[in-house]
């Protein structure tokens, strides 16, 4: 009797956002779907965010799923005073890794935890 293939299938879908996700100062941002489809990022640690004023918890993204592997909507940005903007963002997953076009350097490529 031969052996079969095996795959690792993981624990999340390729091109899946939905998780946590953590960027290179130690920041985690966690993402949710609502029941109308909105995605929701709230930061559940910190890292370099505490010297902008952000709090944990905090909801970061605001998105929609565009296709497999691509979301769209805005970032929250804040300065050195605390003061938040929101800046449009794209975001694409590909397997485990998180990329997109206008988070600072250590959210524009993350990874799943």
């Amino acid at each position: 009797m031969g052996c079969r293939s095996v795959t690792d299938t993981g624990t999340k879908t390729s091109g899946d956002l939905l998780g946590s996700w953590e960027g290179c100062d130690g920041r985690v941002v966690n993402f949710t779907q609502n029941e109308d489809g909105e995605i929701s990022g709230r930061y559940t640690a910190l890292g370099g965010l505490t010297r902008y004023g952000f709090q944990a918890n905090e909801i970061g993204y605001k998105l929609r799923k565009r296709a497999a592997g691509s979301y769209s909507g805005t970032v929250k940005w804040r300065n050195t005073r605390g003061e938040a903007t929101w800046r449009d963002v794209v975001i694409t997953i590909q397997g485990d890794r998180y990329m997109d076009n206008s988070s600072d350097n250590c959210a524009r490529e993350m990874k799943r935890l």
